[in-house]
């Protein structure tokens, strides 16, 4: 009978690989699970997981960088952190640019990111640089729903 395992090596392979599926499967329903409590039936414009965060502009030291999911809604882009628990909540309203970007707190990422520049609820500027699946795509949506945002704004 031992011998017959160490010849089916395929099948540890096998059980391998669908239990890492199986893993992202669940983290994403979980995630899911966890947005719709939150935000219940809001219309989202965008969502990606496995999004990397790299921190505020304003915050001191290196960029940090944390994984999670983005979120953006007609009044605001959300971001949340699986594991540290972090978010980040700007206001489209609150949004100046969207643009671009392969460096954020003057240290060079390596990797293409999307940067907004946007004002805290303080009234001063801020930037946050998220990479993120189809940069080019976000960007667009972002400004859409910063267009609209301002035009809601205005009589």
């Amino acid at each position: 009978m031992s011998n017959y395992f160490i010849h089916q090596q395929w099948l540890l392979i096998a059980f391998i690989f669908f239990g890492i599926i199986g893993y992202i499967a669940w983290i994403r329903w979980r995630d899911r699970k966890w947005i719709e409590t939150r935000f219940g039936k809001k219309q989202t414009l965008a969502m990606s997981f496995g999004v990397n965060y790299f921190g505020r502009g304003t915050e001191p030291g290196k960029p940090k960088r944390s994984s999670g999911f983005l979120l953006l809604f007609p009044e605001r882009l959300f971001y949340h952190s699986r594991v540290a628990g972090l978010e980040v909540d700007i206001p489209t309203n609150h949004i100046h640019r969207v643009y671009h970007g392969t460096s954020h707190k003057s240290v060079e990422l390596h990797q293409s990111v999307v940067k907004v520049d946007f004002l805290t609820s303080e009234g001063k500027k801020d930037t946050v640089a998220f990479k993120v699946p189809y940069p080019p795509q976000w960007i667009q949506v972002i400004e859409i729903a910063v267009k609209s945002s301002e035009a809601k704004a205005t009589p």
